[in-house]
């Protein structure tokens, strides 16, 4: 894919949020790097920049965990959104396929919320969703094992078929062999 492909995906994501007028759609431009991640790079970013992604899986685990702990914290891929706190909450995050994102650094956010007041629609939004995302896991972890699986499927339908089940079992807070066995 050229990079107006990636140019005009991240139009319609941010569309898809509210109305995005020609003027911001070019100081959006003007600040956005399209940036192509290796599959087991991590991402590298200040607190709260933003990463949009356009193509691929992105998983975030905590970076303290250790090897019989559950480390997987969230799966997000395309047209999902990360709102960098890392440094605040002891994560990271590892593509785990190769990936393509639309970053913007908080700097920027400021600055295109300060010259367009619309954005800040979007930015709400995108807070919005990744709070919600965030809340997922903990509703998740109290269904039952079987019904857990199931709500993955539907819920994370990218990551269900292109994950590990060492990385699935972990974030449905199972063991990969019994995760197998349902």
């Amino acid at each position: 894919m050229e990079r107006t492909n990636y140019q005009n995906l991240l139009f319609e994501i941010l569309h898809e949020l509210a109305p995005v007028p020609p003027a911001l759609w070019s100081s959006i431009l003007a600040v956005v790097e399209i940036r192509s991640i290796k599959k087991g790079r991590y991402l590298q970013a200040k607190l709260l920049d933003l990463h949009i992604v356009l193509e691929g899986i992105i998983i975030k685990r905590w970076d303290d965990a250790g090897p019989l702990q559950n480390d997987v914290i969230d799966f997000i891929s395309k047209k999902q959104f990360i709102l960098h706190i890392e440094d605040v909450d002891g994560s990271y995050f590892k593509a785990d396929s190769d990936v393509v994102t639309a970053f913007i650094s908080r700097e920027n956010i400021i600055k295109l919320m300060e010259e367009h007041p619309i954005f800040a629609n979007h930015s709400n939004y995108l807070i919005a969703t990744v709070l919600n995302r965030r809340s997922f896991r903990g509703r998740l972890l109290k269904m039952p094992a079987k019904d857990r699986k199931t709500t993955f499927g539907k819920e994370y339908p990218e990551a269900n078929f292109h994950c590990s089940i060492s990385d699935k079992s972990s974030f449905l807070g199972i063991s990969a062999s019994y995760y197998s066995t349902i």
